[in-house]
């Protein structure tokens, strides 16, 4: 019986799926409607792209999850929410820290539709699910918190930066870290300073030493991109 249902899902898939290789994340469920996301990856000579996809009826939703320009630098970051009758796709620009927000709901016939599309915001939207305490940006904790947090960073990142750049009173620097769904810590990038490659490989082998973060937030599991600032 199971492999009956196998062959009879797959029949059902739509063609992008083989023609362009995509892979299935994850299965979820708006109101009494299912639905598939899936992701690709698309390169061509200037970006190298990821996009959430999802089959809607004939129609296909794209949603950037992660975009490199040429230099392998990233560029934008992309994440979505869900609650029981929405799904919400923020794409982060990482150049710029700035962040837009799309917002999809199913109609009576289950074919999802834009609701609310905003740009250009200065912080995550405040409405985004799961909705925090004094509207908090959903993002992974530093599990000791912010202050030790700091002292981390002072005892394993400035070491490092010292050695080719100088801290500055009024510093606009940004580092930026990605948090997995475990809680371990990946290096992206530092905003505002052009880091040679020697100075990415320290500080991306100081943060995977780093200790663990708190995905678990007011008893939701989150996990996506923080930015931290820095005196340099």
């Amino acid at each position: 019986m199971n492999q009956k249902l196998s062959i009879i899902s797959a029949t059902l898939l739509p063609l992008f799926y083989f023609s362009q290789k995509v892979e299935p994340r994850e299965e979820i469920r708006l109101k009494s409607f299912d639905y598939s996301i899936y992701t690709q990856n698309k390169k061509d000579q200037t970006t190298d792209t990821e996009l959430y996809l999802i089959p809607n009826k004939g129609d296909t939703i794209r949603e950037n999850a992660l975009i490199k320009n040429a230099s392998g630098e990233e560029t934008h970051r992309g994440i979505y929410r869900i609650n029981g009758t929405e799904i919400h796709f923020v794409d982060i620009d990482l150049k710029n820290e700035k962040f837009s927000h799309k917002v999809y709901t199913p109609n009576k016939k289950g074919l999802l539709t834009l609701v609310k599309e905003n740009s250009n915001l200065s912080a995550y939207p405040t409405d985004l699910p799961p909705k925090f305490k004094d509207n908090k940006p959903p993002h992974p904790e530093f599990v000791e918190g912010e202050t030790k947090l700091y002292q981390w960073i002072e005892k394993n990142i400035y070491p490092i930066l010292d050695k080719k750049f100088k801290k500055k009173e009024k510093g606009n620097a940004v580092l930026i870290l990605e948090i997995d769904s475990k809680g371990t810590a990946s290096f992206v990038e530092i905003k505002s300073l052009m880091l040679p490659n020697d100075i990415k490989k320290q500080l991306s082998d100081a943060v995977q030493k780093s200790p663990a973060w708190n995905t678990n937030i007011q008893g939701y599991e989150v996990s996506g991109v923080v930015f931290i600032p820095i005196e340099y």
